[in-house]
């Protein structure tokens, strides 16, 4: 595929989400193409079984085999009734399924199926019950070995021959048994994969030929209990969701609504409501039934999808106010309450009318915020008590220290990467030579393949009310598609909200090269102020259409980058589990000023860090300190003795991985675990051991040498 292109014309690469369209410029036998639409057929669901089928299934061992390793990955239950429980859940669950590697071991052209890693399919499986518990039904779905083996052959032969159907033709590439049955029993997806796939493919289940929002249903049916996945990752993306077991047409466990709804009732994030809204009922008759909505008290309009049956729970389908098919969401400045009213219901041929309110949200937003309370001194190794208020749906928390210093960040792209993480395509250069706001070269993130371009800022941040992010910016050739953003971490990168975004604006052939010179941007981040944070650089690809090119007029050119006023992270101490406690006791180590932070968590992943309590460590006022006087035992020859020490008393002297310091005359060790610090003094050369108020003398440290076989060193 040619990639330089005639002066003045530039080629777009669409990738469809059914069908994926090249169109290239350049060749004799190539035409150029303009933007092409998202083809309809982005996914298709498959039918109702006609009866339950047991031979599709398992044995029961191999399946508790597959549940004893996903256990983390559902069990969900949420209270919906409070913004900051759900809040919590999204950034803890939900986001942990976000930028999982899928390590496929495949091969489209060698008809590999291969397959994905443990953790890429525990990201879908807990993906897919984050959406059952939030819409109130079972959220135990457990993915089943062979379901997973075969839909992984689906999903190849949906990526091989660019297409999707639930009878593939033996005539189509990579086909068999296998593939065939699983493309009959799954949802299937071209252009998505991995939770994606089931975010913005199943539940968002847009497009002409989705009006029903099958696949949603089937997502959400509340007797299915195993499932199965199989991806195809890279340039071509493909899901296969098989999701049909023998559970079809079961006795209906108990919900939480009596309906299932989409959004459901109660608080949800913005970034997961989509133009069609659902409500699903059991063998209920539709014909009659009407939906109206109000938005914070003021009606708006619905336009309501024709009904139709077959998947899952009979369901109406509405779109409400302005929005259109294929829409996002729009950021709310504040909560946002729809109230939702559907009469007409018949069950049972009895009329029902049904009420509930969508309260929407932006999940960034906090309205409780994590602060500790306790002193702002501390003594070294003794302990003092800190605490928090809980936080709503919270089920565990972890604290931790931090050791920082005040620092800067300055980079011009005159040097190396070294400064960054970097997350990029092979095939271009990402120091851009000739390019620059100043000196000769800025930084360069192009999209040869549809994938986001990343560079992360090295380093944990801690913001002032004054600091800034400041850096150039210009970004040429690019669509709506591409993006250009910079995101800010408070969880250690697990999560990342967008400080700043800017999009392409070209479309189809043009000769428009989007922005031919910088532009400095200015970031405020007095909103973090206090907290530790993560930055970095993403030239995002959000799905569509795109230019692969990697010229000097194409993509995202970042230059002189600056973080002024700010502190960073010098040392941090392991996260230190503490259970639903709303206390922990700190003992410090070491004098000097320190950071105490705490966090949230949710089924054993965590959110953001709280902000930071300033905590200043002084000596311990019972160690006699006094000038050094005179010269005594080598620092190494000190540390042979206490690894010695360590060696003879290792159920005392804990842990052992105490590192060596020192603190006036002293050099010391403070095992944590026991309260205990050994030391040895170069005002009289003696051995100390320190626990509690306790101070005892050991007497001179060359007779301890000596025994340790560590004089002399």
């Amino acid at each position: 595929m040619a990639t330089e292109f005639l002066w003045r014309q530039s080629c777009l690469w669409s990738l469809g989400i059914a069908v994926l369209v090249v169109s290239a410029c350049g060749g004799g036998d190539v035409t150029v193409a303009g933007e092409v639409d998202r083809p309809a057929a982005f996914r298709v669901g498959p039918q109702a079984p006609e009866r339950q089928n047991d031979a599709v299934f398992d044995s029961g061992e191999d399946i508790r085999v597959e549940r004893e390793q996903h256990r983390s990955t559902g069990g969900f239950s949420v209270d919906l009734s409070q913004r900051e429980a759900v809040r919590l859940f999204y950034a803890t669950v939900y986001n942990a399924s976000e930028g999982v590697d899928s390590e496929w071991t495949g091969s489209i052209s060698g008809c590999i199926p291969g397959d994905t890693s443990a953790v890429y399919k525990e990201a879908v499986l807990r993906r897919l019950n984050w959406f059952r518990a939030m819409a109130g039904v079972p959220a135990t779905v457990q993915f089943d070995a062979t379901f997973n083996r075969k839909a992984q052959q689906a999903a190849l032969v949906m990526a091989a021959n660019n297409n999707l159907s639930h009878t593939p033709p033996n005539s189509w590439a990579c086909n068999n048994a296998d593939a065939t049955e699983a493309a009959g029993n799954s949802n299937l997806a071209l252009g998505r994969s991995g939770a994606d796939s089931v975010a913005g493919g199943y539940i968002a289940d847009s497009g002409s030929n989705n009006t029903a929002v099958g696949h949603r249903r089937w997502v959400l049916y509340p007797q299915t209990q195993t499932m199965g996945t199989g991806d195809v990752t890279g340039t071509t993306q493909a899901n296969a969701l098989w999701v049909f077991d023998n559970r079809f047409g079961a006795a209906r466990p108990s919900v939480r609504d009596e309906f299932v709804a989409w959004p459901p009732p109660g608080y949800v994030p913005y970034t997961t409501v989509y133009p069609r809204w659902s409500f699903s009922y059991p063998k209920a008759d539709f014909s009659s039934a009407s939906v109206s909505m109000s938005e914070n008290g003021a009606s708006i309009a619905t336009r309501q999808e024709a009904l139709s049956s077959g998947a899952g729970e009979n369901t109406l389908v509405w779109l409400p106010g302005t929005y259109t098919d294929g829409m996002s969401w729009l950021r709310p400045s504040a909560d946002t309450a729809y109230l939702v009213q559907i009469s007409g219901v018949k069950i049972n041929g009895v009329s029902r009318n049904f009420s509930y309110t969508v309260r929407v949200f932006d999940p960034d937003v906090a309205t409780q915020t994590m602060a500790l309370a306790g002193n702002d001194t501390a003594t070294l190794g003794q302990s003092s008590p800190y605490r928090f208020v809980a936080v709503p749906g919270a089920m565990q928390y972890q604290w931790r220290s931090l050791q920082v210093g005040a620092s800067s960040f300055n980079d011009g792209a005159e040097g190396d990467l070294s400064q960054f993480m970097v997350t990029t395509s092979p095939g271009y250069a990402v120091l851009a030579s000739g390019v620059a706001a100043s000196g000769g070269r800025s930084f360069h993130l192009a999209h040869p393949e549809p994938v986001d371009q990343v560079l992360v800022m090295q380093g944990d941040w801690v913001p002032a009310a004054q600091t800034r992010l400041v850096f150039s910016s210009r970004l040429g050739l690019a669509s709506p598609s591409q993006r250009a953003r910079v995101e800010v971490s408070q969880d250690g990168g697990a999560s990342w909200m967008t400080l700043f975004e800017q999009a392409g604006t070209q479309s189809g052939s043009t000769s428009s090269f989007g922005e031919t010179t910088f532009s400095e941007k200015q970031i405020a981040l007095a909103a973090y102020s206090g907290r530790t944070i993560q930055l970095r650089f993403r030239y995002a690809f959000a799905g569509g259409s795109y230019y692969p090119q990697t010229s000097t007029t194409a993509g995202w050119f970042v230059d002189d980058i600056r973080l002024d006023s700010v502190s960073r992270i010098t040392g941090t101490g392991a996260p230190t589990d503490m259970g639903s406690a709303t206390q922990f006791n700190f003992i410090p180590t070491q004098a000097g000023s320190v950071l105490l932070q705490v966090r949230p968590g949710m089924y054993g992943v965590f959110g953001e860090w709280s902000l930071a309590k300033s905590v200043e460590v002084s000596a311990a006022s019972n160690l006699p300190l006094a000038p050094p006087v005179g010269s005594g035992a080598s620092d190494v020859a000190i540390d042979c003795l206490f690894n010695w020490a360590q060696r003879h008393y290792p159920s005392v002297l804990l842990p052992a991985t105490a590192l060596s310091q020192t603190l006036g005359t002293y050099r010391y060790r403070f095992y944590s675990q026991t309260g205990i610090y050994l030391a040895v003094s170069s005002a009289d050369q003696a051995l100390y051991l320190l626990q509690g108020n306790q101070l005892q003398s050991g007497g001179s440290v060359s007779n301890w040498l000596i025994q340790a076989s560590c004089a002399g060193l």
